[in-house]
């Protein structure tokens, strides 16, 4: 019987735990993919600020607030990346500063949309516009991201409870088959052992 209900208790475990691992893998990749996209964003507009150190010239204010946004955007990635940061609070109750990270990627894309989308220069002020052209378009898509992982913690908060009892649902819906297998095949196996433990159990029954 001990072996039974080890069985049932791993397996209950295994099975009524996925809804939560496939949600944090989820956020842990759309994380990744934001911090990725910024360090790429920040290597774009980080070589005109580098050129413009090296040449002792003045550095434009539009691309050191590129920067700025770059940066902050990985730390909040790394910060979010730490199992629990906050203890209790989970990070999608943050959903506030999520937002605020979209605000400023979408004033960073209208600032290098304004300047770049409908220049046809090669070059303006010592700058590739086709390079610029693509960092405004990861500028847009940055937006996108962060406003969707901003309107999920903002639902993910409101929300919570629903979608919590719902999946309270789908662990017990689980947990009574996984029940019911362990009763069929468990039950059998352990009587199958115990004969081969004492093979004259037969007999005397």
């Amino acid at each position: 019987m001990q072996l039974k209900s080890f069985v049932t208790k791993f397996g209950k475990g295994a099975a009524t735990k996925q809804v939560y691992i496939y949600e944090t893998w989820l956020r842990w990749v759309a994380r990744g993919i934001q911090f990725v996209l910024a360090v790429i964003v920040a290597g774009l507009y980080g070589h005109r600020v580098d050129t413009d150190h090296r040449a002792g010239n003045k550095q434009s204010a539009a691309w050191v607030y590129a920067l700025i946004v770059a940066g902050l955007t990985c730390i909040t990635c790394t910060f979010y990346a730490i199992p629990n940061p906050f203890g209790r609070l989970q990070s999608h109750r943050l959903f506030a500063w999520d937002l605020v990270i979209f605000v400023l990627w979408i004033a960073l894309f209208g600032t290098f949309a304004a300047i770049f989308l409908k220049r046809d220069d090669d070059e303006y002020e010592g700058t590739s516009v086709t390079l610029m052209k693509c960092a405004v378009w990861l500028d847009l898509v940055n937006c996108i991201l962060w406003l969707g992982t901003g309107l999920y913690g903002c639902v993910r908060t409101f929300v919570g409870r629903k979608v919590n009892a719902k999946v309270d649902h789908y662990q017990n819906k689980v947990e009574d088959h996984v029940n019911a297998k362990v009763d069929q095949y468990a039950g059998s196996a352990i009587n199958n052992f115990s004969m081969k433990l004492n093979p004259l159990r037969k007999e005397t029954v």
